[in-house]
């Protein structure tokens, strides 16, 4: 029987090993090549009970009470289950009154879906900066984006991290715009305990396996403060003919991996914490910031790089970066870039082929050229920042998180080894004049 089970225990790690050789010059990894993997999520004998007492009901009384059980515990009005995160995404900005045509602001610092979810619902994105502390949309540059077109802000809570919807929520009322929010990182993550999904007028959500909060296999949820909004919504399912449902199955496993979200969020916030304070003790990373009020919830956990506290400044960011990265890895430690180019950079968006002939790009009363260079934050960003995407996210040993700490410790105790490896990488493209990926 083939079996996720761990079999192998990690051994107690030790501060001595931060002293010892690197593992990318030959020394002992500080987590073992065959003790690498967290497994996520955990599946009981709740959710195979869920699914046998699912079965013998009809398939959308499964759906409506996941969709009810979810939509009490994120405080929201009215909700609508989707087969995936995109189409919740779509489903919200229609329901929001988005028309083809209208423009609606995003950060071009997202997953693509935020974008093509704009343009599945005919309305042309209009991208901002990022703010270069929180990573979210740069609030400051929505007004000046803000014409007679556009209809929505649909701001995104980066890696969990709220984005700044009191300010946003201000923007929105002066201009008589709809905020909608794109909380597919952000399940359990609020404002002064408000929480993500429920403060805008609507809201779209990814469940899908590898979130904080999976459904089983792919999955979404729209949420809407108003009845018109949420009617809006049923009217455009009913009229288009477009099969959004969720899938029972899925909504039988989110029924059950709902009660345990409140755990999984502690121990994400747990192991979140314990780094964060681990990395404050090192020169050359610096981690996550997050407001005061502000919840977040560590669907990622991106790092930012010091090279100058280490002596490292005469030498390219990105290719510190680099360095870091390979010789984290070797350490066992999985640290990656996710995404490497602002999402104006991405195909769809430079040929703006759209649904064909261009539309709905047509519909602009502007030459929109989506250019990278336009998004500095955005580019200083992935020159250097690191992030960890699923190693807290599983409820994993005390001694896992420990061993992560003692991993960027060591590389901090490193500079020298940093600046050989950066030697030995030499000619180097730059992240965003690689091919675009979508993670």
């Amino acid at each position: 029987m083939r079996t996720d089970f761990f079999k192998k225990p990690l051994d107690f790690p030790s501060e001595e090993m931060i002293y010892e050789n690197l593992a990318y010059f030959g020394g002992k990894a500080i987590l073992p090549e065959d003790n690498r993997k967290t497994n996520f999520p955990y599946i009981t004998k709740e959710d195979i009970m869920q699914m046998l007492i699912s079965i013998q009901h009809e398939p959308n009384k499964v759906i409506d009470e996941f969709a009810n059980k979810y939509r009490g515990y994120v405080g929201a009005n009215y909700a609508i289950p989707t087969a995936s995160g995109t189409s919740s995404l779509h489903l919200a900005l229609v329901g929001a009154g988005v028309q083809p045509g209208d423009e609606v602001i995003i950060p071009n610092f997202t997953f693509i879906a935020t974008a093509q979810a704009v343009v599945a619902a005919k309305a042309i994105p209009v991208f901002t900066d990022i703010d270069p502390k929180t990573y979210c949309m740069d609030v400051t540059q929505v007004e000046e984006l803000i014409t007679s077109k556009t209809k929505a802000i649909m701001p995104v809570h980066v890696h969990g991290l709220p984005a700044d919807l009191p300010q946003l929520q201000e923007i929105c009322y002066k201009h008589g715009i709809k905020l909608v929010e794109d909380a597919s990182h952000a399940h359990s993550a609020s404002i002064d305990n408000k929480v993500c999904g429920s403060i805008g007028d609507a809201a779209g959500q990814s469940l899908m396996a590898d979130k904080n909060f999976p459904v089983g296999g792919e999955g979404g949820i729209a949420f809407f403060k108003k009845e018109e909004d949420y009617n809006r919504a049923l009217e455009f399912l009913d009229a288009s003919g477009i099969d959004y449902r969720m899938s029972w199955i899925a909504a039988a496993f989110g029924i059950s991996q709902l009660e345990r979200l409140p755990y999984y969020d502690k121990v994400r916030a747990r192991n979140a914490q314990f780094l964060s304070d681990a990395l404050e003790e090192t020169d050359l990373f610096i981690p996550p910031y997050v407001p005061e009020g502000y919840r977040h919830s560590y669907n990622m956990y991106r790092i930012k790089l010091n090279p100058a506290a280490k002596g490292l400044e005469d030498l390219e960011d990105y290719k510190v970066k680099e360095a870091i990265q390979r010789i984290i890895m070797e350490e066992g430690i999985f640290a990656r870039e996710w995404q490497n180019r602002p999402i104006p950079g991405h195909l769809p968006f430079k040929n703006q082929k759209g649904f064909g002939n261009q539309y709905p790009f047509s519909l602009s009363e502007v030459n929109r050229k989506y250019k990278v260079s336009d998004y500095p934050q955005t580019l200083d960003m992935f020159r250097n920042t690191l992030t960890i995407c699923r190693e807290l996210r599983s409820p994993i040993e005390y001694e896992r998180i420990q061993s992560y700490a003692l991993a960027f410790k060591k590389i901090d105790q490193n500079p020298d080894m940093i600046r050989k490896v950066v030697e030995e990488i030499g000619e180097l493209e730059l992240p965003y004049e690689k091919d675009a990926r979508l993670g």
